[in-house]
Order: C-alpha cells, then structure tokens, then sequence
C-alpha cells in the first residue's frame, strides 16, 4: 500500500518573505483582475487576501488606507509590503525567509486564505 505524497501542481501557494507576499500561479489566477487587494487577520490564525475589482476602486468600497498593490507578473503575482511582512513575522515569531505555504480560496468570501499556524506545525512546501 502506498501514501501518496502530496504534489503541487495544482496547490496555491503563498510564499513569504521579509518583504514581500508572492502568490503562484494556482493562487493568481483569483486576482488577474485586480490593481489593489485587501489584507487581513482572524481571530483563529489565518490570513486573508481579498481582491479589489475596479468598480470596488469606483464606488470607494473599501478605505484607501486598507488597499495594498498587487503586482501580476507572467505566473505569479506578488505584494510588496515590508510592514506586513514585519507583522506576519510578528504574528508568527519567527522572520520570513521563503516559507511556502498552502492557501485555499474561499468561493463564499471572495479571498484567499493560508493559516498562520501552518508555517509552524504544518502546510509548508519545503
């Protein structure tokens, strides 16, 4: 009987950084769209990034100190935000150096979301 390891072909993956958030190409696909995007916290540990459409932009959905720039590369898509990046460190307590963790997107919610507590116990590529 096997186990079969886990592949990532099909797997969103958020890589961290000190000072960047880099999403695959699995997890861009939700944020094509997108020039802007919101990020948050739960109280349960998980991150969320949320796409911001143009007519969100539009009709002021959102406050503008709540936007962060989203950056659509061939394949990836990352956010350049070393504050954000110093919080989840924070958060986490230990620094960002590329670790790569599983996201899912939330259909219902329009984000997507990766938990905190995976960089430390589980869901890390790596």
């Amino acid at each position: 009987m096997f186990e079969w390891v886990t592949g990532n072909a099909e797997l969103e993956i958020v890589t961290l950084s000190d000072r960047s958030l880099t999403l695959n190409q699995n997890a861009m696909v939700h944020f094509v769209d997108s020039q802007f995007v919101l990020v948050g916290f739960s109280d349960d540990g998980k991150v969320g990034i949320k796409p911001v459409t143009k007519r969100d932009l539009e009709l002021n959905a959102y406050p503008k100190q709540n936007l962060h720039k989203i950056s659509i590369g061939k394949g990836y898509a990352k956010i350049n935000n070393r504050a954000l990046c110093d919080l989840i460190a924070s958060k986490i307590n230990k620094p960002l150096d590329g670790q790569k963790v599983i996201a899912e997107y939330d259909d219902h919610q329009h984000t997507l979301v990766f938990d905190l507590d995976a960089i430390n116990t589980k869901g890390v590529i790596g």
